[in-house]
């Protein structure tokens, strides 16, 4: 929890507003003191080097989404139907309130794909591969299935979110019911 009057968690949220805008090349401490409106400087008193503004981001980025999913707890009952709409929705939130989230986050990957330390935060940001291994149990799935399973989920909804976010939209499609759809698919085949 940060001290009242720490600036960190609003440099890291306007760290990510500016990946989000213009990539890895424009997070620049300046950048990010001029899109906070602080004293040139300030960021780069928090944050001494690039990759501690990089990794601040990162977390800020896993705050977010934990906040993000304690705040849609699982359906009860749980069922593949209900489970894929849930998914959706958590897909849905990422293309649009949570938007620049997630393009900070595909920026950053090329980025971090040498550092080992922010490597694995980055990657479990937006999807959790132990999250959807729970999930998979919940469901009743075979624990020796579980782990592949949430592989295939996250896979899955890492590609449907790049394409969300990056595809021209053709004819008005419904990603949240497509996705829920492609999703109830994937854990009724899975579950068997």
């Amino acid at each position: 929890m940060p001290r009242p009057g720490d600036r960190r968690p609003l440099i890291a949220d306007h760290a990510i507003a500016v990946l989000a805008r213009g990539g890895p090349r424009a997070l620049t401490h300046q950048a990010v003191d001029r899109d906070t409106g602080l004293t040139g400087g300030s960021t780069s008193y928090y944050f001494r080097t690039r990759e501690a503004l990089v990794s601040a981001a990162v977390e800020r980025i896993r705050f977010h989404s934990r906040a993000a999913f304690d705040a849609a707890p699982l359906p009860d009952p749980l069922t593949t139907g209900t489970a894929s709409e849930f998914i959706a929705d958590q897909l849905l939130a990422l293309t649009t309130e949570r938007r620049s989230q997630a393009l900070a986050v595909i920026a950053l990957l090329p980025e971090v794909a040498a550092r080992s330390e922010d490597r694995p935060d980055l990657l479990s940001c937006l999807f959790s591969r132990q999250l959807a291994g729970e999930l998979a149990k919940a469901l009743g799935c075979a624990p020796d299935s579980q782990t592949g399973l949430a592989e295939e989920l996250v896979d899955f909804l890492t590609g449907r979110l790049i394409s969300a976010l990056f595809l021209p939209d053709v004819g008005g499609r419904d990603l949240r019911m497509e996705t829920q759809r492609s999703v109830e698919r994937l854990l009724r085949a899975s579950l068997g």
